[in-house]
């Protein structure tokens, strides 16, 4: 073979077509470049510069070669063999995708990152840690993680959660649609990582405390299936990522729970619909220390799982983690087409006020916790509350529905009325955890408050603290409009 001619003077003024398809180094020869001449020994190459207003066609010649620039593409070999990733030295890959402007803009310096980080840390963490403050302080603040799809998707996303839409009743904002579409492209490229399912777990938060339906309960989803791409609490032998430390064992566990708790509180006013994931197992290991996961020093101390009685020394994470799995179990129970079996509604009623006993009997009751497990009672009696059947006498379901609502009726005198517990607190730090259970007391109450002055006040103290939530999460605002809704029934029967 003749080797072409690659003087100065015999040089090409650029690239030829097939090696700027093929992102190949050409060495711009005439009549053909060595590349060409090792693939197609008397075919000239085509240095003509294309139109830049036309795309051009990848040219015939370089159809039989297409797998030779390609590179393994990580996600895909997950599912059809996981197996190369088990036995190879493959690891996730970073994506190198650059920031677009305007994601860029929306997420500004440090300056403006920081105080929305401080948000969420100090309002929405206590109630939800499920991201590791250690990691992001240290690590994802620095100008150098900034360039990272997956870092500044998060960042993103915490910006959108701890920002107030100008109007709370329309959440759907222009931050809001552009996180939506940053996290699919996001999603789309190789990122492959955590930190873009914790930035989906946030995103799906944010839709429930707004009450943007059916988008929370899709992206919900979304997250369970993400979580089991990462391999997060499936058969050991689809985890192909490599977890080296403790904190990261830790924050994976946690994005699971925490997709868990949103899973089932999003059907908690509509049981029947599939939960996205698996009923947790009782030797599911529960969430560490909430302080030391906050410091990000744990230990091989004390692990608890599902199966460990409650106890105060238990985090109060993973409380609410346990209360969710009986959520679970209470939806699933109340959703069957059959009567409500009393022997398992007897025994879920009695394992929750065991629960609420270990809550309060405490130096310092958390009130998201309580919260949260009031919702579950009230959800395990909804379709029954406040009945007065003539025949209620003899069922025991019903009897303890009504004692339920007297029960949480009272609780709420003392501790909303009498103690005054929720004057001043800020709606930025409030879980939504109490709403479903405040909503439901108040819909019992409606109808008696003309005739019952202790009616009456509950009604007035609960709709006081929805209006204080309001403020904040649209979510408070549809239960208000729902209860005006209800009334506006009730005066037309």
């Amino acid at each position: 073979m003749q080797t072409p001619d690659s003087s100065p003077s015999a040089l090409a003024p650029q690239a030829c077509s097939p090696c700027r398809i093929r992102k190949r180094r050409c060495d711009k020869a005439l009549p053909q470049c060595s590349n060409c001449a090792r693939r197609r020994g008397d075919h000239p190459c085509d240095y003509s510069r294309p139109d830049p207003q036309t795309p051009s066609a990848e040219p015939p010649w370089c159809e039989d070669d297409q797998t030779d620039f390609q590179t393994l593409d990580f996600p895909t070999a997950l599912f059809l063999d996981p197996s190369i990733l088990q036995h190879g030295q493959l690891d996730l890959p970073r994506g190198a995708k650059p920031i677009p402007a305007h994601i860029q803009q929306l997420l500004g310096d440090a300056d403006e990152i920081r105080p929305f980080v401080d948000g969420f840390f100090g309002n929405i963490h206590p109630w939800m840690p499920f991201v590791s403050k250690k990691r992001v302080y240290g690590l994802y603040l620095r100008p150098s993680r900034q360039s990272q799809p997956d870092t500044v998707l998060l960042l993103l996303a915490l910006k959108l959660l701890t920002t107030r839409p100008p109007d709370p009743r329309s959440p759907r904002t222009a931050l809001y649609y552009a996180v939506k579409h940053y996290y699919l492209d996001v999603e789309n490229s190789n990122t492959f990582s955590v930190p873009v399912l914790q930035a989906g777990i946030v995103l799906s938060l944010y839709e429930v405390l707004h009450a943007i339906y059916p988008a929370a309960f899709l992206s919900i989803g979304a997250c369970a299936r993400y979580s089991h791409a990462l391999g997060i609490n499936v058969s050991t032998h689809l985890n192909t990522k490599k977890v080296l430390t403790l904190v990261e064992v830790e924050e994976r566990r946690r994005a699971w729970w925490a997709i868990v708790i949103l899973d089932r509180f999003v059907s908690i006013g509509c049981p029947g619909r599939p939960f996205a994931t698996t009923e947790p197992r009782l030797e599911d290991v529960l969430p560490v220390d909430d302080d030391a996961w906050d410091q990000g020093v744990l230990g091989l101390g004390e692990i608890h799982t599902l199966s460990t009685p409650m106890t105060s020394h238990m985090s109060k994470f993973a409380l609410i983690c346990q209360a969710a799995r009986l959520l679970g179990q209470v939806l699933d129970l109340v959703s069957r087409d059959t009567t409500v079996d009393e022997g398992i509604s007897a025994q879920l009623d009695r394992t929750l006020h065991s629960m609420l006993t270990a809550a309060l009997n405490v130096s310092s009751p958390d009130h998201d916790q309580i919260a949260f497990i009031y919702s579950t009672i009230i959800a395990l009696y909804a379709p029954s509350l406040g009945s007065q059947s003539a025949d209620s006498a003899g069922k025991p379901y019903l009897q303890r529905a009504n004692a339920t609502a007297e029960f949480v009726t009272a609780t709420i005198s003392v501790n909303l009325i009498e103690q005054q517990c929720q004057i001043g607190r800020n709606p930025e730090r409030m879980s939504p955890w109490g709403l479903f259970f405040a909503y439901h007391i108040c819909r019992v109450h409606l109808r008696s408050r003309r005739s019952s002055s202790v009616s009456a006040e509950i009604v007035r103290s609960l709709t006081h603290t929805f209006q204080n939530v309001a403020t904040r999460w649209n979510i408070a605002s549809v239960y208000l409009q729902l209860l005006e809704a209800y009334e506006a029934m009730d005066k037309n029967q």
